[in-house]
């Protein structure tokens, strides 16, 4: 009875551990994100084929030049947006400034939430 007991004993000592709660798992460092939902307001004051957006969120979704705009609303109604990108401080942190009669032309309504993120050509040759 004392063996069963010592191999119980060792059997509780040599449990598997997941790989996905080892702790090398939680070290990894957090990438940045690459995209995010933003609000689209129309502003007269931004030129045709152009947005402007906060710098600081620029730098967190690593854009420089071409942003893509991902207009939701429910399976095959998926609409893919590109404006040419300028940093502005004016602009809040959780919004995109574009073209008011390119997104009145397209039907995008003001204040809409789209996922943003950098152009997949600008992406490539990163």
């Amino acid at each position: 009875m004392s063996n069963q007991k010592e191999g119980n004993e060792e059997e509780k000592k040599k449990l598997l551990i997941p790989s996905f709660l080892t702790a090398d798992v939680f070290k990894k460092e957090r990438k940045a994100p690459m995209e995010r939902r933003l609000r689209l307001r129309r502003r007269s004051d931004v030129d045709g084929g152009k947005a402007l957006m906060n710098p600081s969120t620029m730098k967190e979704l690593n854009i420089t030049t071409e942003i893509e705009a991902v207009l939701v609303g429910g399976g095959a109604r998926e609409r893919k947006y590109v404006f040419r990108v300028t940093a502005k401080e004016d602009v809040p942190p959780g919004e995109v400034w574009c073209n008011e009669e390119e997104l009145r032309k397209n039907g995008v309504a003001d204040n809409s939430i789209a996922t943003i993120r950098a152009h997949r050509r600008e992406q490539d040759s990163a």
